[in-house]
């Protein structure tokens, strides 16, 4: 199982010790890098033989490969034509999470995600036209 390492390089002390030869590879990089893998950049990698725990990971601000950044985007119509949009959070999964929409009184809301930031601030301009 691969972790990656976003905060600095993979050094001892710097990540868990999850058993006796636990650890199959560690592979650090010249410069933060961005991985495809995670959706941000990392300065490098630890690869375990058994995934290590939520907390260990935490711990160590190690993020699992496969483990992204999501940006939620919400659009909020109303009924006198006004829109309304805004990056409105962020969350880490390994999925894009599902889209949503609510109808209340005067207005609709909808809710949906993207991959990067820069994809959420081009949903956004692309509501307000």
């Amino acid at each position: 199982m691969r972790y990656y390492s976003i905060h600095r390089p993979v050094m001892p002390g710097g990540f868990p010790k999850s058993g006796e030869g636990a650890v199959d590879r560690i592979k650090n990089f010249d410069d933060r890098t961005f991985c495809e893998e995670i959706g941000r950049e990392a300065w490098g990698y630890i690869e375990y033989k058994e995934p290590i725990t939520e907390e260990e990971a935490r711990a160590y601000e190690l993020v699992p490969a496969g483990m992204k950044i999501w940006y939620e985007v919400t659009v909020a119509w109303y009924n006198n034509g006004k829109i309304f949009a805004f990056v409105s959070g962020e969350t880490e999964a390994t999925e894009k999470p599902a889209a949503k929409s609510k109808r209340y009184k005067g207005k609709e809301i909808y809710t949906n995600w993207y991959g990067s930031h820069e994809e959420a601030e081009e949903a956004v301009k692309k509501a307000q036209i």
